[in-house]
């Protein structure tokens, strides 16, 4: 009884925090690694077709390393031994060590984690969290059309969508 009182108390204490903070191995760039802008056309040449947008060739192996962290990860929350939030955090420093960082996967990971706070403190469902998840992935194939300096490798929201069977950005 004693130890599930203590237990029930560092559950309470942590609850409260909005995320635990876990010091990075290094400095994390503010700028993203991997977008690569698109050429500007010069003006006299306006019947050039534009370039077309490439993915990384690594990329779809990165979206396969992602999804096996995560199972790794998940098994771990399964377990007892990482909270969802926890978690959350390692992936997002798996992804910035695996494939660096971009706006698109930066904008995704802060809709994940805040999905990952939500539903660890109760105060949405799975299913909620789920919906919350896959309306920022709509956003981004919408805006992923018309995108100016796309990054070549967007593979931890394409690992989302995967999950959540929705079309990659390509």
């Amino acid at each position: 009884m004693k130890k599930q009182i203590i237990l029930l108390s560092a559950l309470a204490a942590l609850a409260g925090c909005e995320t635990l903070q876990f010091p990075m191995m290094g400095e994390v760039p503010l700028r993203p690694t991997n977008v690569k802008p698109k050429p500007v056309p010069s003006k006299g040449k306006s019947s050039e077709a534009p370039a077309s947008f490439r993915l990384a060739s690594s990329h779809w192996s990165d979206v396969s390393k992602i999804r096996d962290e995560a199972t790794r990860l998940s098994y771990q929350v399964s377990q007892g031994k990482l909270t969802k939030v926890q978690a959350a955090q390692y992936l997002n420093r798996f992804r910035i060590q695996q494939v660096g960082r971009n706006s698109v996967d930066d904008s995704m990971y802060e809709v994940y984690l805040r999905s990952a706070v939500d539903s660890q403190r109760g105060e949405i469902t799975t299913e909620q969290s789920k919906l919350y998840i896959q309306n920022a992935l709509k956003g981004w194939q919408q805006r992923w059309k018309n995108m100016n300096g796309k990054p070549d490798n967007p593979a931890f929201t394409n690992f989302l969508m995967e999950v959540m069977r929705m079309s990659p950005l390509q």
